[in-house]
Protein backbone atom coordinates (compact mmCIF):
# COMPACT_ATOMS: atom_id res chain seq x y z
CA UNK A 1 0.00 0.00 0.00
CA UNK A 2 2.14 2.97 -1.02
CA UNK A 3 2.07 6.29 1.18
CA UNK A 4 1.10 9.71 -0.68
CA UNK A 5 3.74 12.13 -1.32
CA UNK A 6 2.18 14.79 1.13
CA UNK A 7 1.76 11.39 3.88
CA UNK A 8 5.42 10.23 3.30
CA UNK A 9 6.52 13.68 4.16
CA UNK A 10 4.36 13.73 7.20
CA UNK A 11 5.30 10.44 8.42
CA UNK A 12 8.82 11.39 7.71
CA UNK A 13 9.28 14.35 10.17
CA UNK A 14 7.23 12.39 12.65
CA UNK A 15 9.16 9.88 12.39
CA UNK A 16 12.72 11.55 12.75
CA UNK A 17 10.97 13.78 16.03
CA UNK A 18 10.35 10.48 17.30
CA UNK A 19 13.48 8.78 16.99
CA UNK A 20 14.82 12.50 19.27
CA UNK A 21 12.06 12.00 21.35
CA UNK A 22 13.33 8.25 22.29
CA UNK A 23 16.55 8.90 23.05
CA UNK A 24 15.70 10.86 25.64
CA UNK A 25 15.82 8.65 29.00
CA UNK A 26 13.24 10.87 30.62
CA UNK A 27 11.79 8.85 33.93
CA UNK A 28 8.45 7.68 33.46
CA UNK A 29 9.09 7.23 30.05
CA UNK A 30 7.32 3.52 29.11
CA UNK A 31 9.21 0.53 27.49
CA UNK A 32 8.61 -1.79 25.61
CA UNK A 33 8.55 -4.38 28.69
CA UNK A 34 5.96 -5.29 30.81
CA UNK A 35 5.30 -7.09 34.12
CA UNK A 36 2.98 -9.63 33.73
CA UNK A 37 0.84 -10.66 37.06
CA UNK A 38 -1.93 -12.65 38.17
CA UNK A 39 -5.24 -12.33 39.14
CA UNK A 40 -3.81 -11.22 42.60
CA UNK A 41 -1.36 -9.12 41.97
CA UNK A 42 1.79 -11.17 41.88
CA UNK A 43 4.21 -10.88 39.40
CA UNK A 44 4.49 -14.36 37.19
CA UNK A 45 7.03 -13.11 34.65
CA UNK A 46 8.35 -10.57 32.57
CA UNK A 47 7.73 -9.85 28.92
CA UNK A 48 9.81 -8.00 26.83
CA UNK A 49 9.18 -7.02 23.43
CA UNK A 50 12.56 -6.90 20.67
CA UNK A 51 13.61 -6.33 17.61
CA UNK A 52 15.83 -8.42 15.83
CA UNK A 53 17.89 -5.73 14.34
CA UNK A 54 19.11 -2.98 15.30
CA UNK A 55 22.01 -0.13 16.15
CA UNK A 56 24.42 0.02 18.95
CA UNK A 57 21.91 1.91 20.71
CA UNK A 58 19.45 -0.92 21.61
CA UNK A 59 21.93 -2.46 23.88
CA UNK A 60 22.21 -3.47 26.73
CA UNK A 61 18.37 -2.41 27.57
CA UNK A 62 17.15 0.43 30.07
CA UNK A 63 17.85 -0.91 33.74
CA UNK A 64 14.22 -2.07 34.74
CA UNK A 65 14.79 -4.94 31.76
CA UNK A 66 18.12 -5.29 33.15
CA UNK A 67 17.24 -6.00 36.90
CA UNK A 68 14.35 -8.32 35.57
CA UNK A 69 17.02 -10.31 33.40
CA UNK A 70 19.74 -10.32 36.44
CA UNK A 71 16.41 -12.01 39.00
CA UNK A 72 15.26 -14.15 36.11
CA UNK A 73 15.42 -18.17 36.53
CA UNK A 74 14.45 -18.85 32.97
CA UNK A 75 15.31 -17.12 29.59
CA UNK A 76 12.38 -17.65 27.24
CA UNK A 77 12.71 -16.75 23.59
CA UNK A 78 11.00 -17.04 20.14
CA UNK A 79 13.93 -19.22 18.85
CA UNK A 80 17.80 -19.64 20.06
CA UNK A 81 19.43 -17.09 18.19
CA UNK A 82 22.57 -18.69 18.70
CA UNK A 83 21.03 -21.75 17.10
CA UNK A 84 24.12 -23.03 14.75
CA UNK A 85 21.68 -25.14 12.51
CA UNK A 86 19.12 -22.91 12.19
CA UNK A 87 20.75 -20.93 8.70
CA UNK A 88 21.16 -24.16 7.33
CA UNK A 89 17.61 -25.01 8.03
CA UNK A 90 16.36 -21.89 6.14
CA UNK A 91 18.68 -22.30 3.74
CA UNK A 92 17.18 -25.39 2.55
CA UNK A 93 13.69 -24.84 3.13
CA UNK A 94 13.78 -21.68 1.42
CA UNK A 95 15.26 -23.10 -2.30
CA UNK A 96 13.09 -23.99 -5.07
CA UNK A 97 12.42 -27.28 -6.37
CA UNK A 98 15.14 -28.38 -8.22
CA UNK A 99 15.19 -27.43 -12.14
CA UNK A 100 13.15 -24.05 -11.33
CA UNK A 101 13.48 -20.28 -10.84
CA UNK A 102 12.32 -17.16 -9.78
CA UNK A 103 12.09 -15.71 -13.69
CA UNK A 104 9.55 -18.69 -14.21
CA UNK A 105 7.32 -18.17 -11.26
CA UNK A 106 7.21 -14.27 -11.00
CA UNK A 107 5.55 -11.78 -13.39
CA UNK A 108 7.80 -10.15 -15.45
CA UNK A 109 7.32 -6.63 -14.43
CA UNK A 110 7.76 -8.04 -10.77
CA UNK A 111 11.21 -9.98 -11.71
CA UNK A 112 12.23 -6.77 -13.14
CA UNK A 113 11.66 -4.21 -10.04
CA UNK A 114 13.28 -7.39 -8.01
CA UNK A 115 16.57 -7.12 -9.67
CA UNK A 116 16.64 -3.75 -9.78
CA UNK A 117 16.01 -3.74 -5.75
CA UNK A 118 18.55 -6.39 -5.44
CA UNK A 119 21.82 -4.31 -7.41
CA UNK A 120 20.46 -1.50 -5.55
CA UNK A 121 21.37 -3.36 -2.25
CA UNK A 122 24.56 -4.81 -3.75
CA UNK A 123 22.79 -8.29 -4.04
CA UNK A 124 23.89 -10.08 -7.42
CA UNK A 125 20.10 -11.00 -8.54
CA UNK A 126 21.80 -13.82 -10.12
CA UNK A 127 21.92 -15.40 -6.70
CA UNK A 128 17.95 -15.10 -5.93
CA UNK A 129 16.89 -17.18 -8.64
CA UNK A 130 17.08 -20.82 -6.87
CA UNK A 131 15.45 -19.19 -3.76
CA UNK A 132 11.66 -19.13 -2.28
CA UNK A 133 10.04 -15.84 -2.54
CA UNK A 134 9.75 -15.54 1.07
CA UNK A 135 13.36 -16.32 1.50
CA UNK A 136 14.46 -13.19 -0.99
CA UNK A 137 11.86 -11.48 0.55
CA UNK A 138 13.70 -12.41 4.44
CA UNK A 139 16.97 -11.17 2.47
CA UNK A 140 15.92 -7.86 0.85
CA UNK A 141 14.83 -6.58 4.09
CA UNK A 142 18.19 -7.99 6.46
CA UNK A 143 20.13 -6.11 3.72
CA UNK A 144 18.26 -3.31 3.11
CA UNK A 145 18.40 -3.02 7.11
CA UNK A 146 22.31 -3.27 7.27
CA UNK A 147 22.57 -0.58 4.55
CA UNK A 148 20.43 1.76 7.26
CA UNK A 149 22.26 0.51 9.73
CA UNK A 150 20.32 -2.02 11.38
CA UNK A 151 22.21 -5.38 11.81
CA UNK A 152 21.22 -8.65 12.96
CA UNK A 153 24.47 -8.76 15.24
CA UNK A 154 22.95 -5.57 17.16
CA UNK A 155 19.53 -7.49 17.59
CA UNK A 156 18.31 -7.92 21.15
CA UNK A 157 17.13 -10.96 21.08
CA UNK A 158 21.07 -11.77 20.33
CA UNK A 159 21.93 -9.82 22.83
CA UNK A 160 19.81 -11.52 25.68
CA UNK A 161 21.29 -15.01 24.69
CA UNK A 162 24.29 -13.94 25.14
CA UNK A 163 23.87 -12.43 28.03
CA UNK A 164 21.65 -15.24 29.46
CA UNK A 165 24.47 -17.57 29.27
CA UNK A 166 27.26 -15.98 30.59
CA UNK A 167 25.12 -16.49 33.79
CA UNK A 168 24.00 -19.89 33.01
CA UNK A 169 20.79 -19.11 32.88
CA UNK A 170 18.70 -21.88 30.83
CA UNK A 171 16.94 -20.80 27.92
CA UNK A 172 13.77 -22.27 26.34
CA UNK A 173 12.41 -21.74 23.09
CA UNK A 174 8.66 -20.71 22.31
CA UNK A 175 8.70 -22.49 18.70
CA UNK A 176 10.85 -24.70 16.82
CA UNK A 177 13.16 -23.56 13.61
CA UNK A 178 10.22 -25.48 11.22
CA UNK A 179 7.23 -23.80 12.63
CA UNK A 180 8.54 -19.89 12.15
CA UNK A 181 9.68 -21.51 8.46
CA UNK A 182 6.36 -22.73 7.96
CA UNK A 183 5.39 -19.34 9.15
CA UNK A 184 7.18 -17.47 6.67
CA UNK A 185 6.58 -19.73 3.70
CA UNK A 186 2.32 -19.80 4.56
CA UNK A 187 -0.17 -17.73 2.99
CA UNK A 188 0.09 -18.74 -1.15
CA UNK A 189 1.34 -17.42 -4.07
CA UNK A 190 -0.44 -14.64 -4.47
CA UNK A 191 0.56 -13.28 -1.00
CA UNK A 192 3.77 -14.41 -1.24
CA UNK A 193 4.45 -12.61 -4.60
CA UNK A 194 2.52 -9.07 -2.59
CA UNK A 195 4.45 -9.23 0.11
CA UNK A 196 7.47 -9.67 -1.77
CA UNK A 197 6.65 -6.69 -3.99
CA UNK A 198 6.20 -4.42 -1.32
CA UNK A 199 9.33 -4.61 -0.09
CA UNK A 200 10.56 -4.08 -3.40
CA UNK A 201 8.80 -1.56 -3.64
CA UNK A 202 10.16 0.12 -0.25
CA UNK A 203 13.72 -0.39 -1.54
CA UNK A 204 13.19 1.30 -4.67
CA UNK A 205 11.50 3.96 -3.57
CA UNK A 206 13.66 4.58 -0.95
CA UNK A 207 11.16 3.97 2.06
CA UNK A 208 12.99 1.05 3.82
CA UNK A 209 15.21 3.14 6.06
CA UNK A 210 12.81 5.90 7.37
CA UNK A 211 10.06 3.05 7.81
CA UNK A 212 12.08 1.25 10.03
CA UNK A 213 13.36 4.20 11.68
CA UNK A 214 9.73 4.99 12.71
CA UNK A 215 9.42 1.37 13.56
CA UNK A 216 12.47 2.07 15.92
CA UNK A 217 11.23 5.13 16.85
CA UNK A 218 7.92 3.57 17.88
CA UNK A 219 9.89 0.84 20.04
CA UNK A 220 12.43 3.07 21.87
CA UNK A 221 9.32 5.30 23.16
CA UNK A 222 7.55 2.22 24.14
CA UNK A 223 4.34 2.97 22.08
CA UNK A 224 2.78 -0.28 21.17
CA UNK A 225 -0.24 1.33 19.42
CA UNK A 226 2.23 3.39 17.32
CA UNK A 227 4.23 0.53 16.26
CA UNK A 228 0.81 -1.75 15.60
CA UNK A 229 -0.17 1.20 13.31
CA UNK A 230 2.90 1.11 11.41
CA UNK A 231 3.21 -2.30 10.47
CA UNK A 232 -0.69 -2.88 9.75
CA UNK A 233 -0.71 0.23 6.90
CA UNK A 234 1.90 -0.97 5.19
CA UNK A 235 -0.05 -4.22 4.07
CA UNK A 236 -2.02 -4.35 1.58
CA UNK A 237 -4.87 -7.02 1.27
CA UNK A 238 -2.98 -9.08 -0.90
CA UNK A 239 -0.26 -9.63 0.96
CA UNK A 240 -2.53 -9.99 4.77
CA UNK A 241 -2.40 -14.08 4.39
CA UNK A 242 1.24 -14.05 5.07
CA UNK A 243 0.72 -10.98 7.70
CA UNK A 244 -1.68 -13.47 9.56
CA UNK A 245 0.58 -16.19 9.27
CA UNK A 246 3.52 -14.25 10.95
CA UNK A 247 1.70 -12.62 13.55
CA UNK A 248 -1.66 -13.73 14.55
CA UNK A 249 -1.59 -17.66 14.16
CA UNK A 250 1.80 -18.04 15.93
CA UNK A 251 0.43 -15.45 18.68
CA UNK A 252 -2.33 -17.72 19.40
CA UNK A 253 0.26 -20.65 20.08
CA UNK A 254 2.92 -18.47 21.62
CA UNK A 255 -0.07 -17.23 23.93
CA UNK A 256 -0.33 -21.14 25.47
CA UNK A 257 3.41 -21.59 25.69
CA UNK A 258 3.79 -18.55 27.41
CA UNK A 259 0.96 -19.56 29.75
CA UNK A 260 3.06 -22.78 30.24
CA UNK A 261 5.80 -20.97 31.91
CA UNK A 262 3.75 -19.23 34.35
CA UNK A 263 4.18 -21.59 36.86
CA UNK A 264 4.32 -21.01 40.84
CA UNK A 265 8.19 -20.78 41.76
CA UNK A 266 9.19 -19.57 38.56
CA UNK A 267 10.95 -16.38 37.24
CA UNK A 268 10.79 -15.96 33.27
CA UNK A 269 12.17 -13.37 31.12
CA UNK A 270 10.36 -13.82 28.01
CA UNK A 271 11.27 -12.07 25.33
CA UNK A 272 9.58 -11.88 21.37
CA UNK A 273 9.39 -9.55 18.81
CA UNK A 274 7.56 -6.01 18.96
CA UNK A 275 5.13 -6.53 16.16
CA UNK A 276 3.12 -9.76 18.03
CA UNK A 277 2.32 -7.37 21.32
CA UNK A 278 0.06 -4.84 19.54
CA UNK A 279 -3.79 -5.02 18.55
CA UNK A 280 -6.57 -7.12 19.62
CA UNK A 281 -4.88 -10.38 18.32
CA UNK A 282 -1.72 -9.45 19.82
CA UNK A 283 -0.16 -11.34 22.98
CA UNK A 284 -1.18 -8.47 25.11
CA UNK A 285 -4.62 -8.89 24.08
CA UNK A 286 -4.42 -12.96 24.54
CA UNK A 287 -2.06 -12.71 27.91
CA UNK A 288 -5.14 -10.65 29.68
CA UNK A 289 -7.68 -12.76 28.19
CA UNK A 290 -6.28 -15.91 30.13
CA UNK A 291 -6.38 -13.79 33.02
CA UNK A 292 -3.39 -12.41 33.64
CA UNK A 293 -2.50 -8.08 33.53
CA UNK A 294 0.43 -6.73 31.61
CA UNK A 295 1.45 -3.68 33.06
CA UNK A 296 4.29 -1.87 31.20
CA UNK A 297 6.99 -0.70 32.82
CA UNK A 298 8.06 2.70 33.01
CA UNK A 299 12.00 4.53 33.35
CA UNK A 300 11.75 4.97 37.75
CA UNK A 301 11.78 8.85 38.90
Amino acid sequence: MRASWGRFVRRGVVGVLGMWLACQAWAGQPLFFWELRDGEGAVRAHLYGTVHVCDARCTPPPRPVTRALDRASLLVLELDPEDMGLPYKIAQAGRLPAGQTLNQILSPGLMARLNGAAARLGLAPQMLQPMQPWLVNALLGVQAAARAGYRTENGVDLWLAQVGRGRRLRLEALETPERQIAALSAGGDTAQHAALAQTVDLVLEDRFAAYFAELLAAWRAGDVATLDQLMQEEVGSDAAPVMEALLDARNLEMAAAIEQQLKPGKRPFIAVGAGHMGGPRGLLALLAARGFRPVQVELPE
